[in-house]
């Protein structure tokens, strides 16, 4: 089972339109992040992450040229900076969709992402179709009790 976050585009609640909307993050890294890098990150729409790690990728290259490094180090933090973008590309995929025009509104626990979505769906059409809640009549105020400011009774 993997944990997905559910973000629909901010203001729409209509079941129709948020069907084709919906965006599904999985709780996890990803190896095509991994392998691909800031590539990755500009096809999520994480502009600014993928545009950071592309000029520390270009600056590690040419400090590697103009300090003489061994090719070794240079390719080991090559691999650490892509180790990282594996490991937290979906958190800056999360981020880039709430800076823009989506917002996080459930987080599903389901097998793959199509199930996650059908249980995402069920449960906004339920929270659009549910009446909001009557506040509670009030209890039983005893007038003899003192009270102050908005506490009940004589005085308040």
């Amino acid at each position: 089972m993997t944990i997905f976050t559910v973000h629909i585009p901010s203001g729409a609640r209509e079941p129709d339109a948020l069907a084709e909307e919906i965006r599904l993050v999985p709780e996890s890294g990803s190896f095509a992040a991994f392998v691909f890098g800031p590539l990755w990150l500009a096809a999520k729409g994480a502009w600014r992450a993928a545009g950071g790690f592309a000029l520390a990728i270009i600056a590690l290259i040419a400090a590697q040229t103009a300090l003489d490094l061994p090719p070794d180090a240079a390719a080991a933090t090559l691999a650490l900076i892509h180790l990282f973008i594996g490991l937290e590309g979906r958190q800056m995929e999360r981020a880039a969709l709430s800076r823009g025009r989506f917002e996080l509104v459930d987080v599903v626990n389901a097998a793959n992402a199509e199930e996650a979505e059908h249980i995402a769906l069920r449960r906004l059409v339920l929270a659009a179709n549910q009446r909001p809640a009557r506040p509670a009549a009030p209890g039983f105020v005893n007038p003899d009790l003192p009270g102050i400011g908005l506490f009940p009774g004589a005085g308040g």
